[in-house]
């Protein structure tokens, strides 16, 4: 059976990790294989924007040796963009079997430590199983409770719902 490996690119709360993985092994019901590549991303920064070119992380992240129908998910905490965009919370090349997944712009701002946690987590898994979504063939929903909407905002991301409707179920 084919795999999800998550490799962390930064320092990642290992609360967070074991929440993911115990989260994407449940909705996808695959083994995660967490791997730890916390190194430089210089590759990627563009100094200019100050941010990383999320393109250059999925192109470094396809060298990740993997099965066949292995997936993986890319997890850093730096602001990440891509063509066309002013910022992406997250990009998959399904062709690839590759995505990535930032956590800059999911932390909260002026909340409680309390709240921080509970929303900063709800968004990650949201994002992270958009993401894989996309690896596993699901395109964008229209649904607005659907975890494959597509959110362009914090207040979309918060909006948006964990779960996948039935028709993108149907289509896993």
């Amino acid at each position: 059976m084919d795999r999800i490996i998550l490799v962390l690119l930064s320092e990642i709360n290992e609360n967070l990790v074991d929440i993911l993985t115990q989260h994407l092994e449940q909705t996808f019901n695959r083994q995660i294989d967490v791997r730890r590549k916390n190194g430089n991303l210089e590759y990627a920064y563009e100094a200019d924007r100050k941010q990383y070119n999320s393109p250059r992380i999925l192109s470094r992240l396809q060298r990740i040796k993997k099965g066949d129908g292995d997936k993986i998910l890319g997890v850093v905490d730096a602001d990440l963009y891509s063509a066309g965009y002013d910022f992406v919370y997250g990009e998959a090349k399904p062709s690839s079997g590759v995505a990535t997944l930032s956590l800059y712009r999911l932390h909260p701002k002026n909340y409680t430590r309390k709240t921080v946690s509970k929303i900063f987590q709800e968004r990650v898994i949201r994002e992270a199983l958009h993401e894989v979504g996309h690896l596993y063939g699901l395109g964008h929903c229209g649904y607005a409770k659907c975890v494959m909407r597509a959110c362009t905002s914090l207040p979309e991301v918060d909006a948006a719902g964990n779960k996948f409707c039935s028709e993108c179920t149907a289509r896993l």
